[in-house]
């Protein structure tokens, strides 16, 4: 494990708006609260005041939020204590993170298939995002593949939305713990199409499609796109990512393609991906699709 940087801590500990953002799992479990104690050691050693002797920064402000925020989750155990947000739909817990990048963290509420996407600043406006985009796609006849938002407000200068999704979906990130070896290149080719059908109904870029925010339904074959941002550019270099991410090491062909079309709208991406997949693979056909060890009723 690498040691964690004065500068990281700092940044870690001042973007954090709840314990959540910092300390993971169940305040009640033996093996978290360890795990827990040795993150607040680890982060307070970076950060400790005694420091400020050879950084020439005075960390006693950031030291003194970081014990606050660890002595907020081993709160965790008292449900009014507990991290969350309230709305005009009701209040949702912030439980386990889900992910989070520079921008929004994504939490678990403990209610099946609830999630709640926090801006992680201040000011940011990341989180309305969904709310924007959700009309269009849905004009289009394709609202089954975004989140329609169940609640959304601002707290302590932070916006959030709360959404459901089903059930059955699955993160990209557990696809590809199931597929260590990458998939085949036709599996990977009916997910990639209806990502770039969902931008392409959106109009904009999504700003953060990684594999934690693209999700599937492996039998039926949908695909939902959480975590949408207010972006700028284009979403290429990241569908290029994906697609090394995802595929098996045999298929180039699908990876050479999207590099090399990171400029070209979804709209266009589409048509010509679609031209690649009729030359590699011939007409389409439905190929099912499955999660080893994993039941229809998971």
């Amino acid at each position: 494990m690498r040691k964690t940087t004065t500068g990281q801590a700092i940044n870690l500990i001042c973007r954090a708006g709840t314990a959540r953002d910092l300390f993971d799992g169940d305040p009640g479990s033996d093996t978290d609260r360890r795990a827990a104690r040795l993150r607040f050691r680890s982060l307070l050693m970076a950060v400790h005041p005694d420091r400020g002797a050879t950084t020439g920064r005075d960390n006693t402000d950031v030291a003194a939020r970081l014990s606050e925020l660890y002595a907020d989750w081993r709160r965790g155990t008292d449900a009014a204590s507990s991290p969350h947000v309230v709305g005009a739909g009701g209040t949702y817990a912030l439980r386990n993170r889900l992910w989070a990048n520079d921008r929004v963290a994504c939490y678990g509420t403990g209610e099946p298939g609830e999630r709640v996407e926090l801006d992680r600043t201040a000011g940011g406006r990341c989180t309305s995002a969904l709310g924007e985009v959700w009309p269009d796609v849905a004009a289009r006849g394709m609202s089954a593949f975004v989140p329609d938002t169940v609640d959304a407000a601002v707290t302590d200068g932070r916006g959030w939305i709360a959404y459901r999704i089903p059930e059955t979906m699955v993160s990209l990130r557990e696809v590809r713990e199931a597929y260590p070896d990458g998939l085949d290149g036709r599996d990977w080719a009916w997910m990639l199409r209806r990502i770039l059908m969902t931008l392409a109904a959106a109009g904009r870029a999504h700003g953060a499609l990684t594999v934690d925010t693209v999700l599937i339904e492996p039998e039926q074959h949908g695909v939902l796109l959480t975590g949408w941002t207010a972006a700028l550019g284009g979403d290429g270099a990241a569908l290029a990512d994906l697609t090394d991410a995802m595929l098996a090491p045999g298929e180039p062909r699908q990876s050479q393609f999207m590099r090399a079309a990171q400029r070209l709208s979804p709209e266009r991406q589409l048509a010509e991906y679609d031209l690649l997949l009729r030359h590699v693979y011939g007409r389409r056909r439905f190929r099912p699709f499955t999660i080893p060890g994993r039941s229809k009723n998971n």
